[in-house]
């Protein structure tokens, strides 16, 4: 068994004691001094696994001191006192500090019914008669055994209710950083998702319309511009996310809301805008840009030929709705873009939320103003 090096120390300390026993024992034999150097030992092995096994050693505590105290009345002889009764208050200490409460209790309950029996509960007369305590006296010497119970197991409580509070503390924040981390990881996905998914539909629809309508170089162009302005909205998130610079703001907004239009109507995508301009926070105007480049892609991504409508109507809370009208492509979308908007929207302090009617599929978001 592993002894810690506070229970090593406490337990030479009693080896030295139970060693003047054993000596006392040699020298003047009898039974009931070498039953007190038997239990002496008893101590020592006790005492070297207090903290390590708590529950054994401090019942073993009180239990060798209720024999040490039957043994004591039993003798012929005045064997005096010990300071092996000391280790009574121990016990309910580290009972109160290790060993939970409820056993705590019960074994602060057997060491007041032992200062019943404690050698220091007798005392002799004026002709060396043994007699138990009496009256006030006895009163007294059995409150300070008890007291001294009590004060150890209190001490020992305090101790375990003091490490308990802090590693529910230590608990509850590796929560809140665990949830800090989630939180992280949804939104880094989230902005990657929005502006990667974006562009890359985005230039897949113009190389399509270049293709088809053979103005290659036009389209190339766009894409050109589609590609840079997602390679800067990307230097900006990292950035954002290396420095945690407090001077970071959203590379776009309402008012870039004409231009993405624009790049999807010049994909080949049917858009009408409705968006005066208004003033909002700013994590309310880079939701609402994303809702709305969100539900473009999902548009041109999942409807052959959309025909897209997008409002932004101001109030006391800023409604964005996005209704696009096509047949569906046969391949299911994956849902994750939906969800990244929700995400979206509560950030903003907001709701969304989207329904599919005929061929019309609508988005339809509350932001705070």
């Amino acid at each position: 068994m592993h002894v810690k090096t506070g229970d090593a120390v406490l337990a030479v300390a009693a080896a030295v004691l139970a060693a003047v026993y054993t000596v006392s024992a040699i020298s003047d034999p009898g039974a009931a001094v070498w039953a007190q150097a038997l239990l002496s030992w008893g101590f020592v092995a006790a005492f070297a696994m207090l903290t390590g096994k708590p529950r054994a050693a401090s019942a073993a505590l009180v239990a060798l001191n209720t024999a040490w105290a039957l043994v004591w009345l039993a003798a012929p002889v005045n064997l005096g006192y010990s300071l092996w009764v000391l280790a009574v208050p121990v016990a309910t200490f580290v009972a109160g500090r290790y060993a939970g409460k409820r056993f705590a209790l019960g074994v602060l309950a057997a060491a007041c019914a032992w200062a019943l029996l404690s050698p220091f509960m007798w005392t002799w007369d004026e002709q060396l008669v043994l007699f138990y305590r009496r009256g006030a006296d006895g009163a007294l010497t059995l409150a300070l055994h008890w007291a001294a119970c009590a004060v150890a197991y209190l001490l020992g409580a305090n101790l375990a209710g003091e490490e308990a509070a802090r590693r529910r503390a230590a608990e509850a924040k590796e929560q809140r950083l665990a949830a800090a981390r989630v939180d992280e990881r949804q939104a880094i996905a989230r902005d990657i998702h929005d502006v990667l998914g974006h562009s890359l539909t985005l230039i897949k629809a113009q190389a399509n319309a270049g293709l088809a309508s053979g103005r290659e170089r036009e389209a190339l162009q766009q894409i050109n511009a589609a590609a840079g302005e997602s390679l800067a909205e990307i230097r900006l998130l990292v950035r954002g996310l290396r420095e945690s610079d407090r001077g970071f703001a959203p590379v776009v907004g309402i008012a870039e809301l004409p231009a993405l239009v624009q790049r999807f109507r010049d994909a080949g995508v049917q858009v009408t805008l409705d968006a005066p301009p208004i003033d909002v926070p700013p994590v309310t105007s880079l939701a609402i840009h994303r809702i709305v480049a969100e539900a473009l892609t999902n548009a041109a991504r999942h409807q052959v030929d959309p025909v897209v409508s997008v409002r932004v109507t101001p109030g006391q809370t800023v409604v964005v709705e996005v209704v696009s009208t096509g047949r569906v492509r046969p391949q299911p979308g994956t849902g994750v873009g939906l969800e990244g908007l929700r995400e979206r929207a509560a950030s903003a302090g907001g709701t969304l939320e989207a329904w599919q009617a005929g061929e019309a599929f609508t988005v339809r978001a509350e932001l705070a103003a």
